[in-house]
């Protein structure tokens, strides 16, 4: 009887070690706002997606993809047939998402470490060169350099960009949040 007992406790713990081994561990919990699970993610935008914003919506007709020494980021043409912005996506510590409009006949040269634009002062916050390859429709050359000068106030945004050697293109900006916007992609 001892030996009946003894074999059915070592059975006992066989198959309990064995289902241990084959049962597979609980999917780890996750914080249900900690990502937007299922949204589109902006840093995957391409020419032909759809991007809603504040009541409109927008079509992307180009993409610059820079590179300054690794570190990359991307500018998307938006149109909308009455309007054309541009979506910059930069993600450095931290995604931030711009929206810009360009600006005819700026009195600003870039350089200096402030500027005053339409009653708001701005600091120079970044300045360099970084190589580009462009997509689709974008009114630059398919590659080349870029040269730069990013100003912030709060955020507004000031920049200066002169693609190869052409005048400097100035643009305002505002940061935008990634819930403001609303991403379709284009199926392939």
């Amino acid at each position: 009887m001892v030996l009946v007992l003894a074999a059915a406790a070592v059975a006992a713990v066989i198959v309990i070690r064995r289902a241990r081994q084959h049962r597979q561990p609980p999917p780890p919990r996750r914080d249900p706002f900690a990502t937007d699970a299922g949204r589109p993610d902006p840093r995957r935008l391409k020419v032909g997606d759809i991007v809603g914003f504040d009541g409109r919506d927008y079509v992307v007709r180009g993409t610059i993809r820079l590179d300054q020494s690794g570190f990359m980021w991307e500018e998307h043409l938006l149109d909308d047939t009455t309007d054309r912005a541009w979506l910059s996506v930069e993600d450095d510590e931290g995604l931030e998402l711009c929206l810009w409009h360009r600006v005819t006949g700026s009195p600003h040269v870039p350089g200096a470490s402030s500027l005053t634009d339409e009653g708001v002062e701005y600091l120079l916050a970044e300045r360099g060169v970084a190589t580009f390859r462009a997509e689709g429709t974008t009114g630059t050359a398919s590659s080349g350099d870029l040269e730069y000068l990013d100003y912030a106030a709060g955020s507004r945004r000031l920049s200066f960009e002169r693609f190869g050697a052409t005048t400097w293109e100035v643009s305002r900006g505002r940061v935008v949040g990634e819930r403001e916007l609303t991403i379709y992609p284009v199926t392939d």
